[in-house]
């Protein structure tokens, strides 16, 4: 990474037909481009490293705890599993387009392409994670009949609470994290102004 900044450094002060020389400014951009990427990267891989912990421990419940026999329970679980897996797949597209913005390209293009990345974060962040999400909620209670037959009301009761309370804590993680991206996105917006007024 540091080669990279060091590269990405030396083809800004290069490129004087379109950026300013001696730009007291450029040296910081170049350090926000590479924390934002940094950052960005660590943040894919750890939910990749989460959701799939999650995803083991879920059908590891389901096959060896709690193996469902009713077709329907089976479809919740499917659509657990599967948006848990959907989600995870996300990330990893984000990792693979994360790994394609170069560094050491023209300045400009490097800016231009972390715009492109956490604008398709920023749509990530709509209908398609609210679909996960809503899919995967449909998937647990919808598995509930079935696990009415071995549970009391009161636990039943219970259990569907737990799920309300237990979503609240990621819900919250995961919207700070969202906020975050969408400040970065505009963050990155304005350095681009900032390199673009110093065309010449």
């Amino acid at each position: 990474m540091n080669n990279e900044f060091e590269a990405l450094q030396s083809q800004w002060k290069e490129n004087k037909n379109s950026i300013k020389r001696n730009s007291p400014d450029s040296d910081e951009m170049f350090s926000v481009i590479k924390k934002k990427k940094s950052w960005s990267t660590r943040f894919h891989y750890g939910n990749i490293v989460v959701l799939s912990l999650v995803l083991i421990g879920i059908a590891s419940f389901f096959y060896f705890v709690a193996p469902v026999q009713e077709l329907l329970s089976r479809i919740g679980v499917g659509c657990m599993i599967g948006g848990l897996f959907l989600r995870i797949l996300i990330e990893i597209i984000s990792v693979s387009k994360a790994k394609k913005i170069k560094m050491t390209d023209n300045a400009l293009q490097t800016t231009n392409d972390t715009i492109a990345f956490y604008n398709f974060r920023k749509k990530i962040h709509g209908p398609i994670t609210i679909g996960i999400i809503v899919l995967y909620t449909v998937g647990f209670y919808v598995i509930t009949p079935e696990f009415s037959l071995y549970f009391k009301t009161w636990q039943m009761i219970l259990i569907d609470v737990s799920y309300i309370v237990g979503a609240i804590i990621p819900y919250l993680t995961v919207r700070k994290n969202i906020k975050k991206e969408i400040r970065i996105l505009l963050e990155i917006i304005e350095l681009k102004r900032t390199i673009t007024t110093e065309v010449k």
